[in-house]
C-alpha cells in the first residue's frame, strides 16, 4: 500500500484523470486542434484526425509533434486550441474536493496541458485549493510527459526525489519513466492493470483512498 510507501507527493494528471473521459473536454480540444491543423497547417480535413493521433502517440502531444515536424509557433498553438469555453462540460465536485482533502500528501498536478486549460479545468470543478501547485506544460519548457525532461523538471521544481512521489495517470505510456525513476505509479483507467510499470491500478478516483489504508 502506498502509506508504507512514504509518499510525500501525489502528483496527479489532469485530463481524464480528475473527471471522467465521458465529460467530453478532450473531444472539445481535439476538435480545435483539429481546425489548427486544418487552418494553420494546411492538412485536407479528411486526415486531421488520423495526423493528431499519430502526432499525439509519437511525441506525447500534438503540439510537440508540430514543433518538431512544422516549427509552429507554441504559444500561438496553445492560444487557439485552448481558446474555448468548458463550462458546459464541468461542473463543482464536491465529492472529489473532500476526497483530495482526506489523502495525506501533497498533492501537486502535472499536466502536459498548458498552465491556462489547467486552471479553467481546476475553476470548474473548484478543486483549486486541494493543490500545492500546478505543473503545466510551460513549466516543463514544452517538454511533455512521457519525455524524461518532464519528469526531471517537476521533480526540481517540487523538491524531493523520485521515491517520495507517487505518479496518477490515465496514459500508461507516462507511468513508465515515473516508474523506472523510482516513483510508485497508478493507472487509472477502465481496463488499467498492475504490470511491469504499474504498481496499482483503479477504474474510478475515488479507489485511491483505499491505497492509504
Amino acid at each position: 500500500m502506498l502509506a508504507s510507501g512514504s509518499v510525500e507527493v501525489l502528483l496527479l494528471d489532469l485530463d481524464e484523470t480528475l473527471y471522467p473521459p465521458e465529460r467530453g473536454v478532450l473531444r472539445r480540444v481535439d476538435g480545435r486542434i483539429n481546425a489548427y491543423l486544418r487552418d494553420r497547417i494546411g492538412i485536407p480535413r479528411h486526415e486531421v484526425d488520423a495526423v493528431r493521433r499519430a502526432l499525439r502517440r509519437a511525441h506525447g502531444t500534438t503540439l510537440r509533434g508540430l514543433v518538431l515536424r512544422h516549427s509552429v509557433d507554441q504559444d500561438d498553438y496553445l492560444r487557439f486550441v485552448h481558446d474555448c469555453d468548458l463550462s458546459d462540460l464541468l461542473a463543482p465536485d464536491p465529492e472529489l474536493r473532500e476526497l483530495l482533502g482526506r489523502l495525506p500528501p501533497r498533492k501537486v498536478v502535472f499536466t502536459n496541458a498548458p498552465r491556462a486549460h489547467a486552471q479553467q479545468v481546476l475553476r470548474l470543478l473548484e478543486i483549486e485549493q486541494a493543490f500545492h501547485d500546478v505543473v503545466a506544460l510551460e513549466d516543463l519548457r514544452y517538454l511533455p510527459k512521457p519525455d524524461p525532461a518532464a519528469y526531471r523538471e517537476v521533480l526540481s521544481r517540487i523538491g524531493v526525489p523520485a521515491s517520495a512521489c507517487c505518479l496518477v495517470d490515465d496514459t500508461r505510456a507516462n507511468l513508465l519513466p515515473a516508474s523506472t525513476l523510482g516513483m510508485r505509479t497508478v493507472w487509472k483507467a477502465k481496463d488499467a492493470r498492475p504490470c511491469d510499470s504499474v504498481h496499482h491500478a483503479i477504474a474510478e478516483l475515488q479507489e485511491l483512498e483505499a491505497l492509504w489504508r
